[in-house]
């Protein structure tokens, strides 16, 4: 798939995101993992998971993008980790820690 660098990412893939095929994967993913974060229950945590993520972006290789064992269903914490995205209260907690 061409990258289009103009556009943002929703606007490159949000049609993907929106096809049947996605939901039907993403909902099979969440029965998979019991509906729990997988990179926390790793872990001994459990943790509702909210977001399927691709552990190979469909940025660096949209072959993948349909392939069940190339993703994992994180919790909104977890999946901004691997985004290296920090929430607000995160960075409130870092800051705590700090004090």
């Amino acid at each position: 798939m061409k990258k289009d660098k103009k556009k943002t990412y929703h606007e490159r893939f949000n049609a993907f995101y929106q096809s049947a095929e996605w939901k039907s994967l993403r909902e099979a993913r969440f029965g998979f993992a019991d509906g729990l974060c997988e990179k926390c229950k790793e872990k001994g945590i459990v943790r509702a998971g909210r977001e399927v993520h691709h552990r190979i972006s469909i940025e660096e290789d949209w072959s993948k993008r349909l392939d069940f064992d190339n993703l994992v269903l994180l919790c909104p914490d977890c999946h901004n980790s691997e985004h290296e995205r920090i929430s607000p209260l995160q960075k409130f907690l870092k800051d705590w820690e700090n004090i």
